[in-house]
Order: C-alpha cells, then structure tokens, then sequence
C-alpha cells in the first residue's frame, strides 16, 4: 500500500514537472519564431543597407562623371571663346599698334589710344574669366622659380603708374629697407596680385592718393604687400560679397566703374595657392586698405635697396630703346593673312626679315628650303595645327637648332607650361603686343644677332587743364577738343573741383555750363 501511494505521490510530481518543461518549450520555441523572425529582418536590412549603398555610390559616380563632363565641356568653350575673340582683337590691336607708332596727326592718336584702352579693358575682362575657370577647376598650377623683386616692381610701376597720373592721384610705391632682393616663387601670380589691387585702388580713387607698401616677414616666409587708397571705401554690409565672383556692391557712385567684379576673386584665390591670403579693412567714405601676403623663399642676403642702387630704376620715360635685327630672318606661320600683316608690320622697325607661311605644310616646305633663326607658329590652322606640324617638324629633324615659338589664342593660365612640355621653345599669346614679341626675339636669339640702342625722348611739357561741366557729354566733347595737347581732369561739380584743388595745382580751368 505504501509503495503503491509513494509511486502515485512519484507520478504526480512527474506530471508536474512534465507541465513546466512543455512551458518551457513552448516558451523556447515562441523565442526561437522571434529570432528566426529578427534575423530575417537583419538579413532584410542589411540587403537593403548595401542595395541603398551601392545605389548612392553609383549616383555619386554618376554625378561626379556629370560635373567632369560639363567642367570638360565649361573648359574647351572658353577656349574657343578665348581663341575666336582674341584673333580679331590680334588684328585690331596690332593694328592700332602701328597707327600709335607711325601717324603723327594727333587727333588719329587720340582716336587710337581710345581704342587701344577699349582693347586692354576687354581682354582684361576675357583674362579673368579665363583665369576664375582654370581655379575653379582645380587645373591653376603655381610655378616657382628664382626672380629679382626690382623687376617685379619695376614692371608692375610701368603697368599702373600712368593710370594714377590720368587721374591726378599722388601714387607711391615703396619696399621695406629690409626685404630681400632675390625670392623663389611664382613671379606672374605675384605681378598679377600686386597689379589686381593696384588698379583696383586706382579705379575707385578719384582724388587723393594710392600707397603700396612691400615687406618681408622672415619668421613666416611671406612676402607681403599692402595696397592703401583714399577712395569711396566699403560699407560693412557689402564685406561678405567682397571676394565672391561676379559681384560687385550696390553703391552709386560703384555702378559708373567697369567691371566684372573678379579681380579680387581672383587675387585671393591666387594668395592663397601660394599659401597666404588678402584681407582688407575699410572706412566707407574714406578709403581701404586691402594686404595681401604669400609664401615666397627669400635667397641670399642682399637687400632690395641694394640691388636697386646698383641699377637705376627706369622714370617715367627720358629715353627708349630700340631693337634693331637686320640679320634675323623670321618665319611667321598662320592662315589668317591679317594676322600675318600685324606680325610683319610689328617687326618692320627691327628691320628683320620675315617671311610667311600659311599652313603646317607650307611651313615644313620653307624649313626644308632655307634656314630660320626663329619661327612663329600659330595653334589653330586647317590641316596641321601648330602641335601636328611641330611633331612633323621634330621627327623629321628639319630645324633642330631653331626655336620655335607657339604662337596662339589659348590664354588660358597654364597654356605656357603645357606648350614647352610640347616641345615649343616659348608661347606668345595673341593679340601680339610688340614689347612681348620683343622680349621673345631677346629671350631666344644670340646676343650678337641683334642690337639695343638707347634714344632720348623729346621731351614734352603739357599744360594741366580743370574742366568744369556738368554733363558727360560737355565733358567728353571738351576731351575730344583738348585731344593730347593737354593733360586734362574731368569734374561734374564745383565741390569736386574744390576738392581737387585742395590738394592740386593747374594751369588752366574750364568751366562750362552749370559750372560757371
């Protein structure tokens, strides 16, 4: 009976325990679904996951291959832009080059001059465009070499020094006694920088003055230069937009000045590839100072006013020189006849003897046929381009020995650097200025092939003019009257022609009209 209550008692507590482990399971089993359940979901997101990331990786693919098109397509417009503007420009400027230099009817020359200021103020617009395309892809390469700060100076002066003194501005350019003589860097961009905020202070300085200031900082490599005017100054709330392209501010007096609003874009961008900046403070009113700084190796320990002292720096102007090359014999290579004329006629005072060549072939002919000191070939020709027939020209060890010059519309910033990886000895860009074409004739033929011969001015002494009116068009008519037999400042109003006094002399006034 015992045994029989005990294996009852014994079944029971099975039966029990049987009940918890079919819980249990049925527990285990409803977490087993859940994780089943879970894991498909992760298995479910993490394909969605790589889907949704391969997916943005081809759209980002897809779009950066879209921008590189359109940059691509952005990049050879403005370059045939840049080549179908500046060959006329070439004829037109050349041209107007000639008349400057040959006529001596002295209303022909203001005519003349009128043009060739028109010419300059348009291809500086194209240059900028030019210049903001190659920053702005990525492709504007800085190239340093060694070079002497008197003749970036030097060249800079001769660029902006007759702009500050149409205008009646006291312009002054000083270098620190400290700063050294020699630098390695990228000499063009620093012309450009300095030459940028120069005119930039000029254009919007009608009286008073414009003062540069160069400097060196030893501790952090920066070659410094400090560009203050007393112009019509920035208002605060115009600042931000101040470097952005295209911009320009909304005052008055602002809207009468020409431009593009990219001179200062361009200028900062510059600064800071060479591992600077610009930076500005202004008085609205009352005038600016714009400082621009970049990272330039000082070389030596010769001074700058040393370097000048041992050479003179040239003066306005009490003499010239002339280049004289009877012996040299040129090639000049285009299929536009009048560009053809303008080089001929560029050179004609040299005395060099230029023949001509109107396609690739004809060129190769001629340098089978004779010999050449220096040969001008332009790009873009009918058949053989200027890359095509240099090749030919190489291969074929026709002119070994000859330096030949890329002659060309592509003026974009960096065409030089990728003409001499071609194989061109140099690269001129059209229109041709003949002191550019001069310094290529200088730069590559022997020293004993040409002569320098120095020629003293005549010397002039014009009569300052005030001209009072209160019209553009009394202004401009009385401009055309006065034409190059006086150096004339131009005013609207008699408190502007107060002011200019305060601080001017002249020789004679005109007042006409409201400003009797």
């Amino acid at each position: 009976m015992d045994n029989r209550e005990e294996l009852i008692a014994y079944i029971e507590e099975l039966e029990k325990e049987n009940k918890k482990l079919r819980r249990r399971t049925v527990r285990l089993e409803r977490d087993v679904i859940m994780l089943s359940s879970l894991n498909d979901c992760a298995l479910y997101l993490r394909d969605y996951n790589e889907e949704e990331r391969s997916r943005s990786i081809i759209e980002l693919a897809e779009a950066k291959e879209k921008a590189e098109h359109a940059n691509k397509a952005k990049s050879n417009f403005l370059r045939s832009m840049s080549h179908e503007i500046r060959t006329p420009m070439n004829a037109i400027m050349g041209m107007d080059e000639m008349i400057l230099k040959e006529s001596r009817e002295e209303e022909t020359l203001k005519y003349a001059s009128d043009i060739k200021t028109a010419g300059e103020t348009l291809l500086s617009i194209i240059n900028g465009i030019l210049d903001l395309s190659k920053i702005e892809s990525g492709k504007m390469e800085i190239t340093d070499s060694e070079y002497e700060l008197k003749d970036v100076v030097n060249h800079v002066l001769n660029m902006t020094r007759s702009k500050a003194f149409e205008k009646g501005l006291k312009y002054n350019v000083e270098v620190d006694d400290d700063t050294p003589a020699m630098f390695y860097g990228d000499e063009l961009r620093l012309r450009q920088i300095m030459i940028n905020l120069i005119n930039n202070a000029i254009k919007y300085t009608e009286y008073g003055s414009v003062e540069v200031l160069i400097s060196y900082d030893p501790q952090g490599g920066f070659l410094k230069i400090e560009v203050k005017d007393t112009g019509i100054g920035i208002r605060k709330e115009d600042a931000e937009r101040l470097f952005k392209s295209f911009s320009r501010l909304k005052d008055s007096v602002e809207r009468q000045i020409e431009g593009t609003g990219l001179g200062l874009n361009i200028t900062k961008e510059l600064a800071m590839l060479m591992g600077g900046d610009v930076t500005f403070e202004s008085e609205y009113g009352k005038g600016s100072i714009f400082r621009a700084y970049v990272k330039h190796k000082a070389l030596g320990d010769l001074k700058y006013k040393a370097a000048r002292d041992l050479v003179p720096e040239p003066g306005p102007g009490d003499t010239e020189i002339l280049f004289s090359a009877p012996a040299v014999r040129v090639l000049v290579v285009d299929d536009n006849d009048m560009n053809l004329d303008v080089i001929g006629a560029l050179l004609k005072p040299t005395g060099i003897r230029v023949k001509e060549a109107a396609s690739g072939m004809e060129c190769i002919e001629r340098l089978k046929k004779s010999g050449f000191d220096l040969v001008l070939l332009d790009q873009m020709m009918p058949g053989l381009n200027g890359d095509e027939t240099l090749r030919m020209i190489r291969e074929e060890h026709i002119a070994d020995d000859t330096p030949i010059i890329a002659l060309t519309a592509d003026a974009v910033i960096g065409a030089r650097e990728e003409y001499l990886k071609l194989g061109f000895a140099d690269y001129l860009s059209k229109p041709v200025a003949y002191k550019d074409l001069e310094t290529i004739l200088m730069k590559h033929l022997p020293s004993e092939l040409y002569t320098l011969t120095e020629v003293k001015k005549k010397e002039e002494t014009k009569p300052k003019v005030l001209v009072v009116a209160p019209t553009t068009e009394e202004l401009d008519a009385i401009r055309h009257i006065m034409g190059t037999n006086a150096d004339g400042v131009f005013v609207k109003d008699e408190e502007k022609a107060e002011k200019y006094l305060s601080k001017h002399s002249v020789d004679y006034i005109v007042r006409r009209g409201d400003g009797k």
